[in-house]
């Protein structure tokens, strides 16, 4: 499966787009997810960490 999700700016858009993204690679382990955001937010550094 190949998903984006598009959460840019504050924890409260992004962490629940982790959430997600963290359970769709829990029921499909090939799943390729691919986040959209901006330059600037805090997405630049949570969505990296995670990992996915």
């Amino acid at each position: 499966m190949r998903v984006i999700i598009a959460a840019a700016g504050t924890a409260g858009h992004i962490n629940p787009g982790l959430a997600i993204a963290n359970k769709i690679k829990a029921e499909e382990k090939d799943s390729e997810i691919i986040f959209i955001g901006t330059t600037r937010g805090l997405e630049n550094d949570l969505v990296p960490r995670s990992r996915i």
